[in-house]
């Protein structure tokens, strides 16, 4: 965000208030602490994105337990069928959140 600011010749605080300031404005905060809010913003959505995925991952092996609950009758061996197909794709998309999180996507 600063390199973009230097080639707009603007400061970070102009382009996050989306116009320039007057010569004499006061401003009640500053670059640094707009660059550390917007870390910190960054870093609580990666935080976010790990506990989806390992939520899905959780969910996913609760269903695959229920999965195996059932079964006996053809409607219960669909139903198993189902729930099991439902747990394996919430494990899957839980890997693969976990994994663009990690890998800073």
């Amino acid at each position: 965000m600063k390199s973009l600011c230097e080639e707009l010749e603007i400061t970070v605080a102009e382009l996050m208030d989306g116009e320039e300031a007057e010569e004499k404005s006061v401003r009640s905060y500053d670059e640094d602490q707009i660059m550390d809010l917007l870390r910190r913003t960054q870093e609580l959505e990666k935080q976010q994105k790990l506990l989806y995925g390992i939520l899905l991952i959780v969910m996913g092996i609760a269903l695959q337990a229920c999965s195996y609950t059932l079964g006996g009758t053809d409607i219960k061996d669909f139903l198993s069928g189902i729930l099991l197909g439902l747990a394996v794709g919430e494990m899957l998309m839980g890997v693969y959140m976990l994994g663009r999180t990690i890998a800073g996507h």
